[in-house]
C-alpha cells in the first residue's frame, strides 16, 4: 500500500510539474493582452491573505467555519456582478444558456437557432443545465439575478460536498480547507454572473464522489444505486464528454470501496441513470429520428479541436456547411477532422500538446468571457484580475507539486490523477480549453489542503520555570 501511495503521488507530481512550470512562464506572455497591475499584485496579495484561512482549518480549528465561508463567498461573487451589471453578454455559453432556457419557456422546445449557417440545432447543446435555468427563471424570467444566484448556491453546495467528502476520508479538517478554497477561487467568483453549466457539473461531480465513498463498510442498496445514477447521468446530460467520469472516480476510491461494493453499486446504478436518460433518449428519436444518446456535438467537436486554425476552443463552423442539416453537418465536422489528422499527424500530436498545456497552465478565461461583454469593462479591470486568475493557478499548481512528497494514501490525490486521465483520454483531442478542466480543481485543492495539513507546525522555545527542577534557577539555590 505504501508502495502504490508513493507512486499516485509520484505519478500526480509528474503530470502536473509541466503545467506548474508553463503556469509561472507564461505569465510575460500574457502581459501584453491584459496588461499589468500594482492593484493586481495588491489585490492577489489580500486573496492569498484570505486564503491562508486555510492553514487553521487544515489544522482542525475550524469553529464558525460556515457562516465565514457563506459570507465571504457571497460578498466575494456580489463583487463580481458589480463588474456585469448594465453589460450585455452576446456570445458564448453565457449568451447561448439563457437564449435556450427562454425557448423551453416559450415553449419552442431545446433549439439553439444558429444564424450563420441558417439552421436550428435540436441536440447541438445538452439539456440539464438549460432546463435548470428554465425551472429557475419560470416565475420571473432568466435574468441576471436568476443566473447569479443559482451559481452561488451550486458553488456553496460544492463546497459543503468537498467538506463532507473530507469527512468520509477521516480528514475533516482537510475537507473544510478545501471546501474554504474552493469557496474562494477567482476563476469561479468571477463566474458567477454568467450563465455556465461548470458550477452544476462540480456540484454533480462532488455529489457522486460522497455518493460512493458512503457505501464503504456496507453492501449498496438500491437507494445507494439512485443516489450514485441520478448524478452520473446528469453529469453527462450537463457536460456529454465527461460521460466516462464516474467510472473513472469509481476506480479510483477502489482502496476506500472494494472491487465487491464498487460492481454492485454499478450493476445497481446503470439502470438507474438509463432510467434518467430515457427521456432525452426519446426525445432525440422522435425529432432526429435516430438514436443520440447525448448529442451531436462529437463531429464539431472533433473539427473545432482539430483543423488548420484551431486553437481548442470554440471556432464558428465554415460558412460553406450553412443550409445543411446537423446530422450532415455533425458528419462533415468529424470526416473534415479526421482527414486533418491523417494529413498532418505532427501537426495533430503538436495541436494537442498545446490544447493540454493552455488549458491546464493558463487561467484566463475568466477574463476572455469579461471582455466579450457590451461594452466591456474597463482596461485596468483586467490588468488587475489577471494576477489573481494566473497567480493563482500558478501558486497552486507549483505548491501541490512541491508538497506532493508530504502526502500518502490520498484519495485526493488518486481523484486528481482519475480527472487527468479523464482529460488525457476523453478531452484534449477534442474542443478543449481552460474551463474543461474546471472538475479537476476539487480535487487539488483537496491534495493542497492535505499538504497543509502535513506541513510540521512552527515550534516556539518554552523558558524553564525558575520553579521547575532542573532549572538553572533551582540549581543556583542549591550550591
Amino acid at each position: 500500500m505504501e508502495r502504490a501511495s508513493r507512486l499516485t503521488s509520484f505519478a500526480l507530481r509528474l503530470g502536473l510539474a509541466p503545467f506548474a512550470l508553463y503556469a509561472l512562464l507564461t505569465i510575460p506572455s500574457l502581459l501584453p493582452r491584459w496588461g499589468a497591475s500594482g492593484i493586481g499584485l495588491l489585490l492577489l496579495i489580500a486573496w492569498l491573505g484570505l486564503a491562508g484561512v486555510a492553514w487553521p482549518l487544515a489544522r482542525g480549528r475550524s469553529g464558525g467555519l460556515w457562516p465565514l465561508l457563506v459570507g465571504t463567498a457571497v460578498a466575494l461573487r456580489l463583487g463580481a456582478v458589480l463588474l456585469v451589471i448594465g453589460r450585455v453578454a452576446s456570445v458564448g455559453d453565457a449568451a447561448t444558456y439563457p437564449a435556450l432556457a427562454r425557448g423551453l419557456l416559450a415553449g419552442q422546445g431545446l433549439v439553439f437557432h444558429d444564424t450563420l449557417l441558417r439552421i436550428d440545432f435540436l441536440a447541438l447543446y445538452p439539456p440539464a443545465y438549460p432546463l435548470l435555468l428554465a425551472g429557475l427563471g419560470a416565475a420571473g424570467g432568466v435574468t441576471l439575478a436568476v443566473v447569479w444566484s443559482s451559481n452561488v448556491a451550486l458553488d456553496l453546495l460544492a463546497a459543503w460536498l468537498l467538506a463532507r467528502i473530507g469527512t468520509r476520508l477521516g480528514r475533516p479538517e482537510t475537507g473544510r480547507a478545501a471546501a474554504w478554497l474552493l469557496a474562494i477561487w477567482p476563476p469561479f467568483v468571477l463566474a458567477a454572473p454568467f450563465a455556465q453549466k461548470e458550477s452544476l457539473l462540480l456540484a454533480l461531480v462532488l455529489g457522486f464522489v460522497l455518493t460512493v465513498l458512503r457505501v464503504a463498510g456496507r453492501k449498496p442498496g438500491w437507494r445507494d444505486a439512485a443516489a450514485a445514477g441520478v448524478p452520473a447521468a446528469l453529469i453527462a446530460l450537463t457536460q456529454p464528454g465527461l460521460a466516462f467520469f464516474p467510472a473513472l472516480i469509481a476506480i479510483a476510491l477502489l482502496p476506500e470501496i472494494g472491487w465487491a461494493r464498487t460492481w454492485r453499486l454499478g450493476v445497481r446504478a446503470l439502470p438507474v441513470a438509463v432510467l434518467v436518460m430515457l427521456p432525452w433518449w426519446f426525445r432525440n428519436l422522435l425529432l432526429l429520428h435516430r438514436f443520440v444518446p447525448l448529442t451531436l456535438t462529437g463531429g464539431i467537436g472533433l473539427w473545432i479541436g482539430n483543423n488548420p486554425e484551431a486553437t481548442g476552443n470554440w471556432m464558428p463552423l465554415p460558412a460553406a456547411w450553412a443550409g445543411m442539416d446537423e446530422l450532415t453537418i455533425s458528419n462533415r465536422a468529424a470526416a473534415a477532422a479526421k482527414a486533418w489528422i491523417a494529413a498532418n499527424p505532427a501537426d495533430f500530436v503538436r495541436l494537442s500538446l498545446t490544447k493540454l498545456v493552455r488549458a491546464l497552465g493558463v487561467e484566463q478565461f475568466a477574463l476572455v468571457r469579461l471582455s466579450v461583454l457590451s461594452p466591456a469593462p474597463p482596461a485596468a479591470v483586467f490588468a488587475a484580475l489577471l494576477p489573481l486568475c494566473q497567480g493563482g493557478l500558478a501558486l497552486l499548481l507549483g505548491g501541490v507539486t512541491a508538497g506532493l512528497g508530504r502526502v500518502r494514501d490520498s484519495a485526493g490525490v488518486r481523484l486528481a490523477l482519475a480527472a487527468l486521465v479523464q482529460i488525457a483520454l476523453f478531452g484534449v483531442w477534442f474542443e478543449f480549453g481552460e474551463r474543461h478542466r474546471y472538475m479537476l480543481m476539487p480535487f487539488l485543492l483537496l491534495v493542497a489542503a492535505e499538504i497543509l495539513a502535513a506541513l510540521p507546525e512552527r515550534r516556539t522555545v518554552q523558558p524553564i520555570s525558575a520553579t521547575q527542577p532542573g532549572s538553572s534557577a533551582s540549581e543556583d539555590s542549591s550550591r
